[in-house]
């Protein structure tokens, strides 16, 4: 079954997936209400863990630890996860906040200073008048060990009342991962850990520019900007990770080898795209059976459409505050991708290597994935696992747990599906 796909970096499991999948992610579980812990890592919070066993266990029950950090991006695409990048906390923000006040979601702050808190108001008075913030709260100074006893239920009890769908939280790391893993399925909320993301966003610590982020040199700039804070630590934690992320990107290399010289063997295998090709959805569906909308905001978008057959689902959705413009989009993309243009997506082919594939395809009747696998681009394991992964993206599956999927297509069995469409 397909699930949300993770790597180990320092044995700590990091969510290879892209910025915006990510984001549509999270996005879908504000709306749902859903209780949920995200963690944007970096090189200090993975050295954290490292040396602090209970901290990665927190790390370990996390929902998605994505790579905000960019030597975790590098390590990822070192690692075979081409198609990432950086999901940055300004980033995150910014684009939660952006979808969240096109859909209606409530958004709480906790964490920082009131006087930073005030700031941050001011600003999304301006840049996000109609959002709608459910609440802002500094609160007082805990260690780990308070929190580790539970003692804020009254604010978990108004972070509840006010109907948050995302919560942002701004307390440092690690304490920040800690107080959301202690209040997972307590708060039926995303609970985003932001870390500097307020006192940047407030513009008391600017974010780096644009080049020295895409040149790996934002830790720099930050050390800059608070070097009596930073100094000890990114000195204690970066020589450190250089070495053990110097020692697992090296150790597989003999094994990569092997795996190599094996595909070399030519392999009899037929593949057959038959299914995929029918597993078109419709958007409807896709949207629920995703839990975006409900089956009665369906329903009542499909009798608008009756009345008005020249609007389409999707701008009648929109219209209705029940989908931004950019899930729509992503939605549409993933309903309609082709196999080959979703192998560009993951990186693993070009727009030049596809159009040289689909050519040996004409000339030989065969299908792309036995080209695939003849050209040796692919191992037969990695392509059944793209498989998988494609068919859960075109019939709106896709990032849902198996129980979710068992619940709303009891029909379908994936195993068997794929033992269907790759024969030896």
């Amino acid at each position: 079954m397909f699930v949300i796909p993770k790597k180990k970096l320092l044995d700590i499991p990091v969510t290879c997936l892209p910025f915006e999948d990510q984001i549509m992610l999270m996005m879908r579980w504000a709306q749902m209400r859903t209780s949920k812990a995200v963690c944007l890592a970096n090189v200090h919070m993975l050295m954290e863990a490292y040396r602090n066993s209970a901290f990665a266990n927190v790390l370990h029950k996390a929902d998605l630890v994505t790579p905000d950090g960019k030597p975790l991006v590098m390590m990822l695409r070192r690692l075979g996860i081409k198609n990432q990048n950086q999901v940055a906390g300004l980033d995150v923000f910014l684009n939660l906040c952006d979808l969240a006040e096109q859909t209606g979601t409530k958004v709480y702050f906790l964490g920082s200073t009131n006087e930073v808190l005030t700031k941050i108001k001011s600003k999304l008075d301006r840049e996000y008048p109609v959002l709608q913030v459910a609440g802002m709260k500094s609160p007082r100074r805990t260690s780990i060990k308070e929190i580790l006893r539970g003692t804020e239920q009254e604010l978990i009890e108004e972070i509840e009342q006010v109907g948050a769908g995302i919560v942002f939280v701004c307390l440092g790391c690690p304490k920040q991962e800690i107080w959301m893993s202690q209040y997972q399925g307590k708060i039926n909320a995303v609970m985003v850990g932001v870390g500097a993301v307020f006192s940047m966003y407030a513009g008391i610590n600017p974010r780096a520019p644009r080049w020295i982020q895409q040149a790996g040199l934002e830790w720099l700039y930050r050390l800059l900007q608070e070097p009596r804070r930073l100094w000890r630590r990114y000195g204690s934690t970066i020589p450190p990770f250089l070495y053990l992320a110097t020692r697992q990107l090296v150790s597989p290399y003999k094994e990569k080898l092997g795996r190599a010289r094996l595909q070399r063997t030519p392999r009899n295998v037929t593949v057959s795209l038959e299914a995929i090709e029918d597993t078109h959805t419709k958007l409807g569906k896709i949207l629920v059976c995703q839990d975006v909308i409900t089956r009665g905001d369906l329903e009542t978008a499909l009798l608008e459409q009756k009345d008005r057959p020249d609007s389409r689902l999707g701008e009648i959705l929109v219209r209705r505050n029940l989908l931004s413009r950019s899930q729509l989009k992503f939605y549409l993309k993933n309903q309609n991708i082709r196999f080959g243009d979703f192998l560009i997506d993951k990186k693993i082919l070009n727009r030049r290597s596809l159009d040289k594939l689909l050519r040996l395809q004409h000339n030989s009747n065969k299908k792309i994935g036995e080209i695939v696998l003849e050209q040796s681009i692919l191992s037969e394991e990695r392509l059944k696992e793209l498989f998988v992964e494609y068919y859960t993206r075109r019939k709106g599956l896709f990032l849902a747990t198996g129980e979710e999927i068992n619940q709303k297509e009891k029909d379908i069995d994936l195993s068997s599906w794929v033992g269907n469409i790759m024969v030896s």
